[in-house]
């Protein structure tokens, strides 16, 4: 399991690394074209740094929150035992599988929706919406499985839910 969990992660980060990229450099290239060289502006960076930029933050946030680093209130958790802190961030991570199985579900059913259609973009690009819909449930997909192997970690207690107390 921990080879699956480091190939995942080598995925995960190259691809945040990938789409980020691109964002930055193509809202760089816009800001160069409307500013300096205005024959370079392209109707399309716009759109693409949006697709990038989404792409990114949900494979990000799904990775974060799977390694326990996502932004939480800890105002009570900080006066609580250990196995009571635990036992609350697995209930936790089970409230957000079933978040994020839902939002699989809808954001699925707009996917399905979108490739029907053949709904595209207005750029000169027409790009297919439904790859940037594909954002939602794939990055909820993700979402589910980090949140299960934490879940799964914290239970077993090869990890503990301590970096509440640690970071006070």
């Amino acid at each position: 399991m921990a080879r699956v969990l480091a190939i995942v992660d080598a995925i995960e980060f190259w691809l945040i690394a990938i789409f980020s990229s691109v964002a930055l450099l193509l809202a760089c290239l816009a800001m160069i074209g409307r500013y300096i060289v205005p024959g370079l502006l392209l109707d399309w960076t716009f759109e693409v740094t949006i697709f990038a930029t989404i792409w990114a933050t949900f494979i990000a946030g799904a990775r974060v929150a799977g390694m326990g680093e996502h932004v939480r209130v800890d105002t009570l958790l900080v006066h609580l035992p250990g196995r009571v802190r635990c036992w609350l961030a697995i209930f936790a991570c089970l409230l957000g599988i079933a978040t994020a199985a839902f939002l699989f579900w809808s954001g699925w059913t707009v996917v399905e929706e979108a490739f029907r259609w053949d709904e595209r973009t207005t750029s000169s690009l027409r790009l297919p919406l439904w790859i940037y819909y594909l954002s939602l449930p794939l990055g909820m997909a993700l979402l589910a499985f980090h949140l299960l192997v934490r879940s799964a970690q914290l239970f077993s207690g090869s990890v503990r839910d301590d970096d509440v107390a640690q970071n006070h």
